[in-house]
């Protein structure tokens, strides 16, 4: 199941969110989003796969990161459902968020090994590759609604 959750009404899911994209995204890299000033915005929207009553998957959105663009950002699906089509649905329900609030297109910084999944949701690379995070990265960006 996929949801969007409240960061303050679903404080235990979103907790578990946040853990995810720590265990999954960050410590892999040495990092850790307690302490590299890792900070969620007010108005990012986060979904959430649920399965047994546990988050397994997670993707943010900033809505209107530029006019009528989203950005999509810090995805991330546990290793033990990976190939179930988390990642396909979370993707999905960012974008039909996005087209119902009166975004065009949205926009992604990829990790290289994680471009052709986007590709395949009808993503295209925009830009050079370039270092973020120590890791090689592509921005992307899909027109959606039109």
């Amino acid at each position: 199941m996929i949801k969007i959750i409240n960061t303050q009404k679903d404080l235990n899911s979103y907790l578990e969110a946040v853990s995810l994209r720590n265990e999954i995204l960050r410590k892999p890299l040495g990092m850790d989003i307690d302490n590299d000033g890792f900070k969620d915005g007010e108005d990012h929207v986060h979904f959430v796969a649920i399965e047994d009553d546990e988050v397994v998957g997670v993707v943010v959105l900033i809505p209107h990161w530029k006019k009528g663009v989203g950005k999509l950002r810090q995805m991330a699906t546990s290793e033990k459902v990976r190939g179930k089509g988390y990642g396909i649905q979370l993707v999905k329900a960012l974008e039909e968020y996005a087209i119902e609030h009166q975004m065009t297109s949205v926009f992604l910084h990829s990790r290289h090994y994680a471009a052709g999944f986007y590709e395949k949701l009808g993503y295209s690379i925009c830009s050079e590759v370039f270092q973020e995070v120590g890791m090689d990265h592509y921005a992307m960006e899909k027109g959606i609604g039109t």
